[in-house]
Order: C-alpha cells, then structure tokens, then sequence
C-alpha cells in the first residue's frame, strides 16, 4: 500500500487568530503552482480552519492581493473578484457564479498551542 507523502507547514499561534482577521500562510510551490498560500480562519464557532487562498470560480487568490477576506459584516470568506460569499466552516459558496462549490480544504490541527497545516503531496 503507497501514502502519499505529508508536508507539515507551522502557520503560527492560535491566539493570533480573530474573528476579524485571517493568517495569510505561504506553501510549499508545486511544479504548475508556484504561489500556493493558505488562510486560516476561525469559523462561527470559533474554532480554526484553513482553506487554499484560490476562488473556486477562477483560479484567483480570494482577497485579489488587497489582503481582505471578509465581506463587511465579517460573517462571510468574500472572493474580492467576484463578491462570491463563502461560509467560513465549511467553506460552502452561497453567493456568487461559484455558488454551491466548496472551498479547497486543508487539514488543520494544533501542537502546542501553534496552528499545523497538514498537505497532502
């Protein structure tokens, strides 16, 4: 049985997180994507998740390189392209011409108190 390889990136504290305010994480390239990055969020139940910074409309970092993710009540993951809403647990599109896709996921857990993204290669 092959598994497939695991790459473990430190995305920093869990109290750097807020409501308000997403990590911005820069990943390992790959060949045909070069500038991969993630954001880690806290979901309405305030616990963290984390999601390729990538529209699921157009391949287009969600903040467009303005570094704002939230949609004005800070409730939603805003794609600034294109106004798509996207929930911030599930990463569900509710709003927008992605709408009922899902953001691409990463795994996420927490070693002493430090965010661990999980990649699978």
């Amino acid at each position: 049985m092959t598994t497939t390889p695991r790459i473990e990136v430190r995305a920093g504290p869990v109290s750097a997180l807020e409501m308000d305010r997403a990590l911005l994480v820069k990943l390992p390239p790959l060949p045909w994507d070069l500038h991969r990055e993630a954001i880690v969020v806290l979901d309405e139940s305030h616990r963290p998740r984390a999601y390729l910074n990538r529209c699921k409309h157009l391949p287009v970092p969600l903040d467009g390189g303005t570094r704002d993710f939230f949609d004005s009540t800070k409730r939603y993951l805003l794609c600034g392209t294109h106004g798509a809403l996207y929930e911030r647990g599930s990463g569900y599109c509710i709003v927008g011409p992605c709408r009922g896709k899902v953001l691409t996921s990463i795994d996420l857990r927490i070693e002493g108190g430090e965010l661990v993204l999980v990649l699978a290669e």
